[in-house]
């Protein structure tokens, strides 16, 4: 009785296999194997020639010193400023770093003019108090050998994506500095945090949180824009066009130097038009730039980026010139 049924179990067991059996080998013509995948040919690959020129830095040399930021917990590495210091160092500028421990107005202003203001406060409040100074109490003036020794201040101070706020002391340091002649250069990147607007509020002058993009010409990347309209003055000379790299606009009554083309748009600011990523005020003493990879390698090497990181580099040794129309 066992038997039957094993029987018939085992022959419907073949006859499913041989169904299926069937009907692979009906519609299956055996096992795929894929053939030998080859490897790209990547000096085949080709990308946009960028639109590099020749450059040639034509200077005068001065001296003074420039002194750079440090002291605010800056998002940028001393490398990124390369070509910009070689330019400086080339001119006869000595470079310094401001760090956390050291004294800005000393460092800005010297220490013949801290000197100075501190007498000046100091004869102040004794004229409050109603006090009189004999000739024994009154200081020496310095001869010629101390006076040699004190520290000059600086010509020039540049301040790079500071993620720490300035404080009002600090402020009212560098609003004397400018006041006295000194030249201020400001830098911020849209991609990276930064408290620039602590500082350059002081000027009339707004970072803003956007980035500037343009989808019909760029360079390789939509917001690698190019910027053809400028004002003349001492940072615009020579200079057609330049290509910025992540760039942001720079809001000020009447000082911006560099404006977008049409084709160009804010990723937040879509009422007003004339944007401009770079702007100079306070009678051409504080320049502002809204993009830190055009003076890097090797995009500096593209369109004027070089002339204009040259014509940085001269306004910072400089006197103050006006700006006409352009």
């Amino acid at each position: 009785m066992i038997k039957p049924i094993i029987k018939r179990v085992a022959i419907v067991i073949i006859g499913v296999l041989i169904v299926l059996v069937g009907r692979g080998a009906f519609y299956y013509s055996g096992f795929y194997s894929p053939p030998p995948s080859e490897m790209p040919s990547y000096e085949r690959i080709v990308f946009p020639a960028a639109p590099s020129t020749e450059f040639s830095d034509v200077y005068e040399e001065g001296e003074g010193t420039i002194l750079i930021d440090l002291a605010h917990d800056n998002a940028f590495d001393k490398d990124e400023l390369n070509v910009l210091i070689l330019r400086l160092i080339s001119r006869g500028l000595t470079i310094e770093f401001f760090g956390v421990e050291e004294d800005l107005k000393e460092k800005l202003l010297g220490e013949e003019e801290v000197e100075k203001n501190g007498n000046e406060e100091q004869e102040l409040e004794e004229e409050l108090l109603g006090e009189e100074e004999t000739g024994e109490d009154k200081e020496k003036p310095l001869d010629e050998e101390e006076e040699e020794e004190l520290e000059e201040g600086a010509v020039g101070f540049i301040v790079v994506c500071p993620q720490l706020e300035f404080s009002e002391e600090e402020r009212e340091t560098i609003e004397e500095f400018v006041a006295n002649g000194g030249k201020l250069l400001l830098i911020a990147d849209p991609t990276r945090r930064s408290k620039m607007n602590s500082l350059s509020l002081q000027f009339g002058l707004i970072f803003e949180p956007d980035y500037l993009y343009n989808t019909k010409e760029n360079e390789i990347n939509y917001r690698n824009i190019f910027v053809t309209m400028f004002m003349v003055n001492e940072i615009t000379k020579d200079i057609e066009k330049v290509a910025l790299y992540t760039a942001g606009s720079v809001s000020s009554a009447d000082s911006g130097i560099a404006f977008i083309d049409h084709n160009t748009f804010s990723s937040v600011i879509e009422t007003r038009r004339g944007l401009s990523p770079i702007a100079l005020s306070r009678e051409s003493k504080v320049l502002a730039i809204y993009d830190l990879t055009f003076m890097t390698e090797p995009y500096n090497g593209i369109l004027d980026n070089n002339q204009l990181i040259a014509n940085i580099a001269d306004w910072l040794m400089s006197p103050a010139e006006g700006a006409e129309s352009k």
